[in-house]
């Protein structure tokens, strides 16, 4: 699989780990990069021949994204400078990586909480209150 196949049945899928990819980065263009990354070390890893599910993909793109983000043990992506303009994307951008997961994962991707927790390796009440926060902080308006 690789970002640049043309088959319908796995465009919705890319798409949707594309968004993810977006909201737990800040960037389309690193998140891309990153999945493009992660699918060429499993290709070389499972053999052209095998083809991985659709979960296994999704799992793929998941881990692929935290890793990035989360070099050893360091946060090396978020809180990059960028413009402090108030918008939507820059709210995001000011998220912890906690509250970004809760939004990729509980309201992007409509998973419940249990699920959320599966995926990411975070208890379901934490991402609930992560969810609940994040919103909070999306919601505000820096007056100015």
């Amino acid at each position: 699989m690789s970002l640049t196949t043309s088959s319908t049945e796995n465009e919705p899928l890319l798409r949707r780990l594309r968004r993810m990819g977006l909201v737990l980065t800040g960037d389309q263009q690193l998140a891309d990069g990153i999945l493009r990354d992660a699918f060429m070390r499993a290709q070389n890893a499972v053999g052209a021949s095998q083809e991985l599910s659709e979960k296994d993909i999704f799992k793929l793109g998941f881990d692929a994204f935290d890793d990035a983000v989360h070099r050893k043990g360091v946060v090396v992506i978020l809180n990059r400078a960028g413009s402090r303009d108030g918008s939507l994307g820059d709210r995001v951008n000011r998220l912890s990586y906690v509250e970004r997961v809760a939004i990729a994962l509980l309201v992007v991707e409509n998973m419940t909480p249990k699920e959320g927790a599966v995926l990411s390796g975070l208890p379901g009440p934490l991402l609930e209150n992560a969810l609940t926060d994040a919103m909070t902080k999306l919601e505000q308006r820096e007056a100015g």
